[in-house]
């Protein structure tokens, strides 16, 4: 068998096309309608093995062709699965998963292989980093609302510390908007839905001039809001932002070109409420504690002082559920988030190597208010405030030879932030205020070589210095409490060696096995929210990791495309915030190692010329070896033993696609998908109130599309079962806690146009 060289293993424009995930009734459902309707001509809307083009490695290649386990969804997959918000991918992913405490647009926390922020603390960065058209976003409240127009969006999985780097020790997202056209487009999209819901979203593109492309894009997001604050009658969590981007792209010469990029985001709308979970079976101290599924149903009492005691169903009018919450906040709680941000990104072609340079500037406003407790008293009603400002330049150098490739680099971070927390957000006078700067730079030099060892066999190494500097004050006062008035100043200095060595192995053309080992670096850093005392402004150390990883991408047939990779993983010095209680505050803490194994496989399959399925899972097994003790609602628990948070221990997702032609009318596209996650722990203790029962996601969508696919019209139903489930919880008092509940059904309709 002759072996191919490495550039027959891109796949030709005329391969056939890709697609993405589905559900178990609604898989059932689209193969009984294949049966019934037969086989009928495929038009253009259909997606048979797609090649995607992925940047994983700092240079455009086939996805299939890198071996990093990497899910990427291209623009026109993103509109197929009708995902709205930014990181609504995370059902279609193996092992991902995503909470947000007060939102996705103000706090969004990703979670890749188990590894998660643990913190919602403003002072903290991910250790899933989000890149917006290759620029770093430190803090990322506020980027979902400008995710649209996307060409594609790469979710990386496992530590990128050779060529990203900082902060991205469980991987990374990377969201790629579309670019100026040469030729002139346009479109238009308006959907109107549950909650009174309203969306538009409009693009332009084309010449400017000889030379001179320019594209404009904007987004629109209403709604009335799906929670009703059962106190006052109004409306909680709505949405009202918009969010634009602009983009001129200038050709240099015959070799050059230069894309300007401005874009921002505004948001002014209400938070998110929370359910208040007593633990008590009366509403007295001395009372049994609940089993845990009366107290996550709401039949249980806590027994505040001062308050009286009072179950999670009575703060709400017997309406539990995630459609009802309770606040006594007298003006509602508001959030208010602007961004704004530009880059400039600069490719120059030489002979023998390739230079680009991406200059970038993000600024970032935000006030957010929560009702902690979920009482229609004014108790632990809170707020917090974040001005934060950040630059990034990056260098690099592509080239290639007869038997490399190779990038080299160098990166500079800083970002400076001013942080508030402050309660309560209504009474008269505060009764306890944080006020906090901290101030970060780093700096790093990186390269990979990627060298042919013989027409199969391919050496993957790489390296990255990093240095890194915070400095830290808070001062702190009034506070409550066990609470310690605070003025303090520190600072922290880390520096870092990661790197990733690997072996490629590409048998045949097509097929790409792979062995790998990396690490990653998360820098030390500061608690900017809810500390009791000097000692837990004290920075805490940073995280690193080491994974050994196999992979496997391969097409089976020609026709079904299967990706798989199994990894194990070890974290030292994991980063963690324990919240005690609201009198004790929180700490910061390097909690201890982290072991992790598991798997993830994707399939693609087009079915027949009508009919395609996209399959995906993820199995997780993780364990900490830790000394720490917590105590959760008066009880001890140890970190050892424990499993990561929001890291289930087996996922699945699934998508069915059916068309339907109708002639000369067009054609018809009927979709369902499902995705489902085992049980898991929402926090880092393991404590039972914190367990969230295994649940699955049902969405499907039917949409007609006219015969030139100028029109179409969509109609679709989010939650199909009205699942009821938690995306976060967290104990705050010997008694209680609180839950934050997922969204429920939600259905509307979406007309479309482009040019």
């Amino acid at each position: 068998m002759t072996a191919p060289n490495r550039s027959s293993l891109h796949h030709s424009d005329a391969e056939q096309k890709t697609t993405y995930p589905s559900g178990r009734k609604l898989l059932a459902s689209a193969i009984a309608l294949t049966a019934t309707l037969g086989t009928v001509p495929a038009l253009s809307q259909q997606s048979v093995l797609e090649e995607v083009t992925v940047t994983a490695q700092k240079r455009e290649q086939s996805m299939q062709d890198v071996s990093v386990a990497v899910s990427a969804f291209s623009g026109d997959a993103i509109d197929k699965m009708g995902f709205e918000e930014g990181l609504d991918i995370t059902q279609q992913v193996p092992n991902m998963n995503f909470f947000a405490i007060f939102g996705e647009a103000s706090s969004p926390s990703v979670s890749l292989r188990g590894i998660s922020l643990v913190n919602f603390s403003d002072s903290w960065e991910s250790p899933v980093s989000i890149y917006v058209d290759d620029v770093y976003r430190g803090n990322p409240a506020g980027s979902a609302i400008q995710l649209f127009d996307l060409e594609r969006v790469e979710v990386l999985r496992g530590p990128q510390g050779t060529l990203y780097g900082r902060n991205t020790t469980g991987g990374l997202v990377h969201y790629v908007s579309r670019k100026p056209t040469d030729d002139f487009e346009a479109s238009a999209s308006a959907s109107y839905g549950s909650y009174s819901e309203r969306i538009i979203e409009g693009t332009v593109s084309g010449p400017v001039s000889d030379g001179i492309r320019g594209r404009v894009a904007v987004k629109s997001t209403h709604n009335d809001g799906w929670q009703t604050n059962t106190v006052t009658g109004e409306k909680l969590n709505d949405t009202d932002s918009f969010g634009y981007r602009t983009q001129l792209e200038f050709d240099l010469a015959e070799s050059g070109s230069l894309l300007l990029n401005v874009h921002g985001a505004s948001a002014d709308q209400s938070s998110v409420g929370f359910a208040h979970m007593g633990y008590l079976e009366q509403p007295t101290d001395d009372a049994a504690t609940c089993s845990i599924a009366r107290i996550q149903n709401g039949k249980c009492y806590s027994a505040i002082e001062g308050l009286g005691g009072i179950s999670g169903e009575e703060a709400v009018n017997g309406n539990f559920g995630p459609e009802y919450v309770a606040t006594g906040a007298e003006d509602g709680l508001g959030t208010e988030i602007d961004t704004f941000g530009t880059s400039t990104t600069l490719n120059w072609d030489f002979e023998k190597f390739s230079l680009t340079s991406i200059t970038a500037y993000e600024e970032l406003d935000k006030f957010l208010q929560d009702d902690g407790d979920g009482l229609p008293a004014v108790w632990f009603d809170e707020q917090y405030s974040v001005d934060a400002e950040q630059y990034t330049q990056e260098v690099r150098l592509n080239g290639s030879t007869d038997n490399s490739n190779w990038v080299t680099g160098f990166y500079y971070y800083k970002d400076d932030r001013g942080l508030a927390t402050e309660a309560p957000t209504t009474a008269n006078g505060l009764w306890h205020s944080e006020i906090v700067t901290l101030d970060s730079e780093s700096w790093a030099l990186f390269g990979q070589l990627e060298y042919d060892l013989s027409a199969t066999l391919t050496l993957v190494s790489g390296l990255r210095y990093t240095e890194e500097e915070r400095d830290f004050t808070e001062i702190s006062g009034p506070t409550f409490g066990g609470y310690d008035d605070l003025n303090v100043k520190d600072d922290l200095s880390d520096s870092a060696t990661t790197g990733r060595i690997g072996l490629d192995w590409r048998p045949v053309a097509g097929t790409l096995a792979y062995a790998s080992y990396s690490t990653g670096f998360k820098s030390g850093g500061f608690s900017g929210s809810y500390n009791p005392n000097e000692l837990a402004t004290k920075p805490v150390g940073a995280e690193t990791i080491q994974n050994f990883e196999l992979g496997l991408k391969t097409t089976l047939a020609e026709l079904y495309r299967l990706n798989a990779a199994a990894f194990h993983y070890t974290v030292e010095d994991y980063q963690a915030q324990v919240f005690i209680t609201v009198e004790d505050g929180s700490i910061i803490t390097n909690a201890g190692d982290v072991t992790g194994t598991g798997a993830e496989v994707e399939l693609t399959a087009p079915i027949t010329d009508n009919f395609e399925v996209i399959a995906g899972a993820g199995w997780l097994d993780t364990n900490f070896d830790s000394e720490q003790l917590f105590y959760v609602a008066g009880d001890a628990y140890t970190l050892d033993g424990n499993e990561l948070p929001s890291a289930p221990g087996f996922t699945y997702n699934l998508v069915a696609r059916y068309y339907q032609s109708l002639g000369d009318n067009g054609e018809l596209v009927f979709q369902g998908d499902y995705a489902w996650q085992d049980d898991h722990y929402l926090q880092v203790e393991n404590d039972p109130y914190s367990r969230q029962s295994a649940y699955g996601l049902a969405n499907a969508k039917v949409a007609w599309h006219s015969p030139t696919d100028t029109y179409s019209v969509e109609a679709f139903a989010r939650n199909l079962a009205n699942e009821e489930y938690f995306t976060y919880q967290n104990t705050l008092g010997a008694d209680w806690g609180y839950g934050v509940w997922g969204q429920p059904r939600t259905a509307g309709l979406r007309f479309n146009y482009k040019m």
